[in-house]
């Protein structure tokens, strides 16, 4: 699995929901992983995606993610609070956790749970990145806050 996730292209043209689910993958690579020569590669790779998902979220959302974003306004509301904190704040955790494995200053346990805890804000970090964010009424759709981002069909 880490010559699969360590091989797929990053872009600058990639977008958030590419770049979360490329962020996943390696951070579940990571976490199997015990070869510290791979480690070191996917932490590097995971630090570089992060930055590009920190580009990615200055952005506005592509227009080619809007529908995988959107859902009912029952499923907007039934999406589960994450830990309260924006992406970018989220991101920036994973990152900084990132560069700090691939310092190589810790000892193994201190690894080991610094691993465990990257691993986990990562998932939050996808989860809230994959999370219904617009409501579809009919042929538009509302973000969050109930005001209309984009009008378009859906289906």
């Amino acid at each position: 699995m880490p010559d699969r996730v360590l091989s797929c292209p990053i872009s600058g043209e990639s977008d958030l929901l590419a770049l979360a689910a490329l962020s996943e993958s390696l951070v579940d690579a990571l976490i199997e992983c015990e070869h510290g020569i791979t480690r070191l590669a996917l932490c590097g790779r995971l630090v570089c995606v992060l930055e590009g998902l920190k580009h990615a979220l200055e952005m506005p959302i592509p227009p080619h993610c809007i529908d995988a974003l959107t859902g009912t306004a029952q499923e907007v509301d039934a999406s589960p609070f994450l830990l309260g904190a924006e992406s970018q704040t989220l991101r920036g955790y994973c990152h900084g956790l990132a560069l700090l494995l691939l310092s190589g200053a810790l000892l193994p346990e201190t690894e080991k749970m610094v691993t465990g805890l990257l691993f986990d804000l990562v998932n939050h970090l996808k989860d809230d990145l994959r999370r219904p964010c617009f409501i579809r009424e009919k042929a538009e759709s509302a973000n969050l806050y109930g005001m209309q981002e984009e009008t378009f069909s859906c289906g």
